[in-house]
């Protein structure tokens, strides 16, 4: 009998090629084809620091760290938790995770460690990606948990660094320039303006699969910006409204809350993903796409 190939023995294209019939990896194949043809322009931007991920570095990064989960162990079909400070590390770490084949689990960014834990346990997550400023919080979680490795963006004691999974280059650091939309600022100063509670927008999977009628407001293209605010919500409308936007070909812009005000204006947004309830002035309530 011919010896099976262990997960840790694939290629990154065997990785990239296998289906399997997964509806997550399927997404991800499609935003994969998107950036590959998206040119230079910017997929993911850090509002608060104005950094700049394009679309060929955003295909390349998931790519190369899913085939570096895969080495350490993740296969085909297991979940890895998601515990990060900011969409465009949800984005890069989700798309990841499903480009290896597994299941992740978005846990919300302000989540404590019996929250973290009982997320992962519900799932049986045993790796969880997170962020260096959120590491001590993941730890705590995973230890109440079968999670055995914990992967952090940026350096963390006791993690192991994304970037080693990558080989190569570094999330965020772009090993080539990115063309910039008009109107997108070198580095953003930002100022607190915080929102009212109110508003309404996409809370409904339905409202997902209908971009609305044209001229709605709704339909984003490539040549928008979304803005949007840490993980939150249940997880999964999280991670949908960040496909959408994705898959359009969008700019996504990630801010914290009390920013995501300053962020539209700087960054010429036309659509902002925030919490259930959060007003944003100035922006049309069909592009408002809220998270319960």
């Amino acid at each position: 009998m011919e010896r099976g190939v262990s997960i840790g023995e694939r290629t990154e294209a065997d990785l990239l090629r296998q289906s399997a019939g997964s509806p997550d990896r399927a997404l991800t194949a499609r935003i994969l084809e998107i950036a590959d043809g998206a040119g230079y322009r910017a997929a993911l931007i850090d509002g608060t620091d104005g950094s700049v991920t394009g679309w060929p570095l955003f295909a390349s990064t998931v790519r190369a760290a899913a085939a570096g989960l895969a080495r350490r162990g993740l296969a085909e079909g297991d979940t890895a938790g998601v515990f990060v400070q900011d969409a465009a590390s949800a984005a890069i770490a989700v798309n990841a995770i499903r480009a290896a084949g597994a299941l992740a689990c978005l846990i919300r960014s302000d989540a404590s460690p019996a929250d973290i834990a009982a997320r992962l346990n519900a799932r049986g997550a045993r790796v969880l990606i997170t962020s260096a400023p959120l590491a001590e919080l993941a730890a705590e979680g995973a230890d109440r948990s079968r999670v055995r490795q914990v992967i952090a963006f940026g350096e963390a004691a006791g993690t192991t660094p994304f970037s080693s999974l990558l080989g190569s280059g570094r999330h965020g650091q772009p090993d080539e320039p990115a063309a910039a939309e008009p109107g997108f600022a070198e580095r953003p100063g930002f100022t607190h303006e915080s929102g009212r509670p109110e508003g309404n927008g996409l809370t409904h999977e339905r409202d997902l699969a209908d971009p609305g009628e044209p001229g709605s407001g709704r339909g984003l293209t490539y040549r928008d910006v979304v803005v949007a605010c840490p993980p939150c919500g249940g997880g999964q409308a999280y991670i949908a409204l960040l496909d959408l936007t994705l898959l359009t070909g969008a700019t996504l812009v990630a801010a914290p809350l009390p920013l995501v005000t300053a962020a539209m204006r700087v960054y010429k947004g036309s659509g902002t993903i925030v919490p259930r309830g959060t007003h944003v002035p100035g922006v049309l309530a069909d592009r408002v796409f809220s998270v319960a």
